[in-house]
Parts: structure tokens; C-alpha cells; sequence
């Protein structure tokens, strides 16, 4: 309620009132959401949205950029977007910032509320900006689109930088980072060395798909190793973690393997942080038969 009347509040004041570069700042910060130019069913731009858009206008880009280290992650965020969707800006530079801050911002995009990393947004407004330019440039079908926004990921310069950065961040990642990370192409082997830390010394289940994906002969030793040795000890209790280990499950279960099979039940019998996330869990076990 209380958030609601301040909204209302800042409305009010952005209707009567020409407000100065300063009244805008604090009025975003009062609301501090990162609210998208589509919202609620109407997909509208939002009030939020707009006051970030008057305050674009009175600033040169010189005072616009200096708004990227503002102590305020919402205004960071609304500024980090604009850089990106006008192709200005270090975009590496900003996501290894972030990564740093560790910080999260409260989103409103459509219908949809969050509470997100400011890092996670960064990489992914980059992300979603070639795959729709990628997308626009196929007059072709749906399959050649996907194909092209495919092509994007894996071959632009700055979207493998992103990655880079993802890879070697000794700061822990939202797990949606590595996701797409490993997606996105076949890295350079130079990359092994780490990838291979994160998949048997961190228990990164996306570094581990990766390996088995790419380089299952060359690791095959070790990546059984580890799901038979190490992955039974391994520590699952963060959010990330959780779904470094829902990952590791479908590893296991997808082998059809009685071994690998029996270590996955175990596994969740003694593990417990996964039941806050049971529903999700369960149906994945019940792909295979299984109920726990």
C-alpha cells in the first residue's frame, strides 16, 4: 500500500509539474522498479518507464554515462538498457561491474513481477538485442529465423566476450548466465582449463553438460568420476546451486544407467534444500518412472 500511494504520489507531481533532472532522479528512486515500455494487459509503457525517458532528454550523453555509476541499481539498470539499445558503451565492461556489485533490482515487463540480478539484465537485453536484429534480417519461416538468431549468438564479437566474462567470474553467476553461456557456441579450448574448475571443483552442472556435450571422449574419465565420487558429497544449497543439481539429475537419469540412476534417488533422499523446489523435481522424475 505503501509503495502503491508513492507511486500515485509521483504521478501527481510528473503531471503538474516540469520537473528538473534532479526531481526525476528521486522519483524514479522512490518508486525504484525497473518497470518496461509494456506493462499490465494493455501493454502499455509505464509511468516509471517515461520518467526515465524525460530524464534521458535533459542529459548530453556525457552526464547520461555518469548516471552508469550511480549508487542506485534501478537508475544503473534504466541506463545500462539505453546504452545497449543505442549500441553505445563498453557492454563487457558493464556486465563485469555488475558482477562485482552482486546487487538486484525489482522488474515489471507485461504482467510479469521479478526481482532480478542487474548483471542477468545486462547480458540478457544484449542477448535478446542481436537475436531480434538477427531475426528482422530473415524474410524466411520461423525454423530460418530461429537458425539466424543460432548464428548471432555464436558468432558476435561482444556476445562472446559476455561469455568470457561469465566463464572466468570468480563472483557467483546467475545460473540463467551459464545457461546461455554454454549455449551460445563452442568455446575456445583455451577455455578449458577453467571450465573444467567449475565443472568438478564448483559443481557447475552447466560447465559439466558442456564438457559431456563437446568433449565427452577427451573427459569421459573424469565426468563419470565425478557423478559417481564427488557428485554424491557435493553441497547443493544455494538458489543457484539447486539448479546446478536439478541439472545434474536429468544428467544422471537421461544415462539410463542403473548406477547413475540409484546415485540420483540417493542423492535426493539426503539432499533436502531441493523440495522447496519439489513440484519442478518431482516432474522430472516422473519422466522416468520414478517417485520419491
Amino acid at each position: 500500500m505503501k509503495k502503491l500511494l508513492i507511486i500515485i504520489f509521483s504521478l501527481i507531481i510528473s503531471f503538474c509539474f516540469s520537473q528538473t533532472k534532479e526531481q526525476l532522479i528521486d522519483s524514479i528512486i522512490k518508486v525504484n522498479i525497473v518497470e518496461s515500455n509494456c506493462i499490465g494487459y494493455g501493454c502499455m509503457p509505464s509511468s516509471q518507464y517515461k520518467r526515465f525517458k524525460k530524464l534521458k532528454q535533459k542529459l548530453p550523453d556525457k552526464e547520461l554515462s555518469e548516471l552508469l555509476k550511480h549508487e542506485n541499481p534501478t537508475i544503473r539498470t534504466y541506463t545500462y538498457i539505453e546504452f545497449i539499445q543505442s549500441g553505445k558503451g563498453n557492454v563487457p565492461e558493464m556486465l563485469s561491474t555488475e558482477l562485482q556489485k552482486n546487487e538486484m533490482v525489482e522488474t515489471f515487463e507485461g504482467c510479469i513481477m521479478d526481482v532480478e540480478p542487474v548483471s542477468s539484465i545486462i547480458y540478457h537485453e544484449y542477448w535478446n538485442k542481436i537475436r531480434i536484429e538477427a531475426s528482422r534480417k530473415v524474410k524466411g519461416n520461423n525454423y530460418e529465423q530461429d537458425l539466424a538468431m543460432k548464428k548471432a549468438l555464436a558468432t558476435d564479437l561482444t556476445m562472446e566476450k559476455l561469455d568470457s566474462v561469465i566463464i572466468y567470474s570468480k563472483k557467483e553467476v546467475y545460473w540463467l548466465l551459464y545457461d546461455r553461456t554454454f549455449k551460445n557456441r563452442k568455446h575456445k579450448e583455451s577455455y578449458l582449463p577453467r571450465i573444467r574448475e567449475l565443472a568438478f571443483k564448483e559443481s557447475n552442472a552447466y560447465a559439466f553438460d558442456y564438457l559431456k556435450k563437446h568433449y565427452n571422449s577427451k573427459y569421459s574419465n573424469e565426468l563419470e568420476n565425478y557423478l559417481k565420487n564427488d557428485f554424491p558429497n557435493a553441497k547443493f544449497k544455494t538458489e543457484n546451486e539447486v539448479f546446478y543439481l536439478h541439472l545434474f539429475i536429468k544428467i544422471l537419469l537421461k544415462s539410463k544407467n542403473d548406477d547413475f540412476k540409484k546415485i540420483a534417488i540417493e542423492k535426493l533422499k539426503t539432499n533436502q534444500t531441493w523440495k522447496k523446489h519439489k513440484g519442478w523435481f518431482n516432474t522430472t522424475l516422473k519422466k522416468h518412472g520414478i517417485s520419491l
